[in-house]
């Protein structure tokens, strides 16, 4: 990890471009809006999200992420939301709640993600 002082991130960071659909949600679970984004990096416990909407902390989000063949529902937290330019926001996710069959999925891609950086 970083040496960073502000760096708070606990897990490494693997950087790889992903297209994902999102769903705003409600205090109450209600879908209240939805988009398209990518991703800047993911990690075991998060993912780091570019998209033209600026999310307000602690927003939740339910997140449909495209690997290769398979669909990967998360459901996560906005952490913080910083523009990248007049037209792109870049936010930090991170994960809440995970199917066990989509954790064991996003793993497997992580791993591949990894191995594939170091080779």
């Amino acid at each position: 990890m970083s040496d960073d002082l502000f760096e708070r991130r606990q897990a490494e960071r693997r950087y790889a471009l992903k297209f994902l659909d999102y769903e705003i949600l409600s205090p109450q679970g209600e879908v209240t809006g939805r988009g398209l984004a990518r991703t800047l990096n993911v990690s075991k416990n998060g993912l780091r999200l570019e998209t033209g909407q600026f999310f307000v902390p602690e927003q939740r989000l339910r997140i449909t992420l495209g690997l290769d063949n398979d669909l990967v529902q998360i459901n996560g937290r906005v952490i913080n939301s910083q523009p990248e330019n007049d037209e792109l926001c870049s936010s930090g996710i991170m994960f809440l709640e995970f199917d066990a069959a989509d954790r064991q999925t996003y793993q497997k891609h992580l791993d591949a993600l990894k191995n594939a950086l170091e080779e």
